[in-house]
């Protein structure tokens, strides 16, 4: 697998196709690999991708494209907002008490 640097969307306008450039890295040298795609929606949904990966690689023996993303534990949050909601009803008890004391 090779870490892509970069891509970049090309329209060749004699043949009139559509094309993506990946800018890879292999073994200290980057190089450039173009596939031929379907169209600007094509072109432009790799680009996201792409944008929106963690980490993206391509395979130079299968030919595949891999993009890896990282994804937030919501649950984690929840659960750090509820230990909040807690602590400060805690602190909005012992407040009360001490008024009432005094």
């Amino acid at each position: 697998m090779l870490a892509i640097q970069g891509l970049k969307c090309i329209y060749d306008t004699a043949g009139r196709n559509w094309s993506v450039e990946l800018v890879v890295k292999a073994e200290g040298a980057e190089t450039l690999r173009r596939f031929d795609v379907d169209g600007p929606d094509d072109a432009e949904m790799l680009i996201q991708a792409f944008e929106d990966s963690s980490v993206s690689a391509f395979d130079p023996e299968t030919g595949e494209i891999v993009f890896g993303y990282e994804y937030l534990d919501l649950d984690a949050e929840d659960e750090d907002e509820d230990d909040d909601a807690e602590e400060d009803s805690a602190e909005d008890d012992a407040e009360s008490e001490e008024k009432a004391k005094a």
